[in-house]
């Protein structure tokens, strides 16, 4: 078995589902030392909790709306990207420390390039989305359109 492309492999894995693959598969010390070649399982360099997804998002539903609330907590505006295919919103960016000369010992904050993608209910055009970025908030909404549907009568 080559373990080279077995490490390709997972790690494209990983990637694919937003980072929470291998969290259902394995025990992270598990999975942890064999993706950092740590065979230890001590801790190498600053302790990290583990992350959960980021950023965190929520997508609320009503007959005319749809808003999805995406969390980045002291990201700044312009390290964000929006963008839109179909039904999929993807956000981008990246989270930098806020004291970038100290050491951590420790966090369970996320830091580095980010991205998500978020499947939307409806189809819609860029166009008919609005974002606000509100006190470490992302707000994306649209206005869902509302068809007069004929009715074909049946003989």
């Amino acid at each position: 078995m080559d373990i080279e492309k077995l490490k390709q492999w997972m790690e494209v894995a990983q990637n694919m589902n937003g980072g929470d693959f291998w969290k259902n598969i394995f025990d992270q010390d598990f999975a942890g030392q064999f993706m950092n070649d740590n065979p230890s399982g001590k801790s190498v360099g600053k302790e990290r909790a583990p992350v959960p997804t980021f950023p965190l998002i929520e997508i609320a539903e009503g007959a005319r709306e749809v808003i999805v609330t995406i969390e980045l907590p002291g990201v700044k505006k312009e390290n964000i990207e929006l963008g839109l295919s179909g039904k999929i919103l993807t956000v981008k960016g990246t989270n930098l420390p806020p004291h970038p000369d100290l050491k951590q010992t420790y966090t369970e904050r996320f830091y580095g390039d980010f991205q998500r993608q978020i499947t939307l209910p409806d189809t819609i055009s860029p166009q008919d989305l609005t974002a606000k970025f509100w006190n470490g908030l992302l707000l994306v909404s649209y206005q869902r359109s509302i068809e007069k549907v004929d009715i074909i009568p049946i003989d």
